[in-house]
């Protein structure tokens, strides 16, 4: 499945400029601190390789409907998100008809409002074997250096045994960090999952004119992300079109330490092993993902990606870019 027919389906990538774990409603939000207001649902099957959630929590089995104790981070999440569930005894989704939007004729629920549905979420802890995924913003764009920030999303997807429900999205409104999605609703299996591991990393290189690395700019695991508050970090987000990727921000405009232009290299691996602290519990987890192949590109400028996705081993994968001046 090629990542440019994710736009309207369920496996859509926005390319949001800002980042925000957006999965999280008003609870706090994994980063330390709250989310304001109402976060994303998500629309496409996702699976906890390690079995932990987008909190650092453990991840529970799954009921008919979430329950807010199943703390994986996505919504439902506060008691109140969870009361219409629990009240009419139902299955995602509820649909709030004040928050009903039509388009063509057809009625649409806008993320990031009072009605709330979930994709399936499996919680694994399993050897997972994974597609890697870098956003096309980053393979098939030409930047230069008077670009202020590049938002760079990356990721894992592997493909189910079994179709699962998730809900189609179509795009209501707007464009780029202004898109708005939305839904009918209606469920329709897939066979395709995103798949989440809190010891995903990024990193990016700075390259010499030989292509060689001349340092490191920026290194940081989902994982040690955990209990931080504030600062630009790499995190995970619900994207508006209901998709879970890893994100950052990279101001461009603030690198000093070398030149904007010229050769970058940005890094997806996944750590061996992760270390991180829940409460009074310290959880060392053992990676479970592998990257079988990867997710290409045709959102280029050109016959294909400007910059190709190469995977390196089992756990990590590249993409060298180049910035004009």
């Amino acid at each position: 499945m090629k990542v440019s027919r994710i736009i309207q389906t369920l496996l859509a990538v926005t390319a949001a400029a800002t980042l925000a774990v957006t999965g999280i409603s008003a609870a706090a939000a994994p980063g330390g601190g709250e989310e304001e207001g109402y976060g994303n649902n998500l629309s496409m099957p996702i699976v906890f390789a390690d079995g932990y959630g987008l909190t650092g929590m453990a991840t529970q089995d799954y009921t008919t409907y979430p329950t807010v104790t199943e703390d994986d981070g996505l919504r439902p999440r506060t008691e109140a998100e969870a009361l219409p569930f629990t009240e009419l005894g139902e299955p995602m989704p509820y649909l709030d008809p004040a928050d009903k939007v039509m388009l063509e004729g057809v009625d649409y629920y806008a993320q990031k409002g009072p009605s709330v549905w979930k994709a399936f979420a499996k919680d694994a802890v399993i050897k997972v074997k994974s597609l890697v995924y870098f956003g096309d913003n980053l393979t098939g764009h030409q930047w230069t250096a008077s670009t202020k920030i590049i938002h760079l999303e990356m990721g894992l997807q592997r493909e189910l045994q079994v179709a699962q429900p998730g809900y189609p999205m179509t795009s209501l409104s707007g464009e780029k960090s202004s898109e708005v999605f939305g839904t009918t609703g209606e469920p329709t299996l897939t066979t395709t999952a995103r798949v989440y591991t809190p010891l995903g990393h990024l990193v990016i290189k700075k390259l010499n004119k030989a292509g060689k690395v001349a340092g490191t700019l920026y290194t940081q695991a989902i994982y040690e992300g955990y209990g931080v508050d504030g600062g630009n970090q790499f995190a995970v987000e619900v994207t508006g079109s209901g998709a879970l990727s890893y994100a950052y921000n990279w101001w461009l405009r603030d690198v000093t330490t070398f030149a904007k232009a010229g050769g970058w290299r940005i890094i997806f691996k996944i750590d061996k092993s992760g270390t991180w602290t829940v409460g009074d519990t310290t959880v060392n987890a053992p990676r479970n993902a592998k990257i079988l192949g990867s997710v290409v590109s045709e959102e280029a400028e050109g016959e294909g990606p400007l910059f190709p996705i190469e995977i390196l081993n089992p756990y990590k994968a590249r993409v060298d870019i180049q910035i004009l001046k």
